[in-house]
């Protein structure tokens, strides 16, 4: 076979490379989604035995939400650990592929396909616990995330699993050991000195009211005598902000597969 023209992108060799990776590591992702699996049946099953009762539909709602955000950046935070070790760096940077491609198995793995595990994984944890756990007289009522009531907020969350991605992506190529704890410690110190200048620049903005924590891309919310008052953009401009997540994750996937490219031997 004659080698691709380009070298950016080949999809026979994009398959040959997830084919490879998929043989390599599909052990480890299966205990790690047996792992899961076990956790998420053990947290709800505890709830279960302390309440004497089955969860209720919004705490297997909130369950959902909570397992796939921190699944989902536990995850990503490992998918680029071959190049953190010198030994297995060696050989995933030696491997017929580009650069890109080598990203975007990462990717793929991370979130899509990620997703499409986590679901029908957290459905039979939850199925088995509402209904091995449901009190004398309780009707089992397993959550529907793709209801209309809940759309809004799985949409939501959805939105925040694409920026926690991306930075769990880029802490994996960033950091060589401990890829998790150290993105999770750059991300909290980050929050914490972004939220801290904004409170002060705020401050002085609103002058000598009392003013409430203010986390950034929220609004305003101060006390002047014993009245409170809240300071927001109008209600057309706020439905922008929820893309500012998904601005921010395409940032940090830019920056995780540039990373990559800057990998050598």
């Amino acid at each position: 076979m004659r080698p691709s023209s380009n070298q950016t992108f080949s999809f026979p060799r994009f398959a040959r490379l997830f084919g490879r990776h998929t043989a390599e590591h599909l052990p480890a992702y299966l205990m790690t989604a047996a792992v899961g699996l076990g956790l998420m049946f053990v947290v709800m099953g505890l709830l279960t035995y302390l309440q004497k009762s089955a969860p209720s539909v919004t705490a297997q709602g909130i369950f959902f939400m909570l397992f796939l955000l921190a699944g989902g950046l536990v995850f990503a935070s490992t998918v680029f650990a071959q190049f953190g070790e010198r030994r297995r760096a060696s050989v995933a940077l030696l491997l017929p592929a580009s650069h890109f491609e080598k990203w975007l198995v990462a990717w793929l793995y991370s979130l899509p396909i990620f997703l499409l595990v986590f679901t029908p994984l957290f459905y039979l944890a939850d199925a088995a616990v509402v209904h091995a756990g449901a009190a004398p007289g309780q009707a089992p009522e397993v959550v529907n995330i793709f209801a209309v009531a809940v759309r809004e907020n799985i949409i939501s969350v959805l939105w925040f699993l694409l920026l926690l991605n991306s930075v769990g992506l880029w802490g994996a190529i960033y950091f060589e050991k401990a890829h998790f704890i150290k993105t999770a410690f750059a991300v909290l110190l980050l929050m914490g000195v972004l939220s801290v200048l904004n409170h002060q620049v705020l401050k002085v903005l609103v002058g000598s009211a009392d003013l409430r924590v203010a986390p950034p891309f929220t609004g305003v919310v101060f006390a002047q005598g014993q009245q409170f008052y809240t300071i927001g953009l109008p209600e057309n401009q706020a439905t922008w902000m929820a893309w500012v997540p998904v601005l921010l994750a395409g940032l940090l996937w830019v920056a995780s597969y540039f990373r990559v490219t800057e990998k050598q031997l």
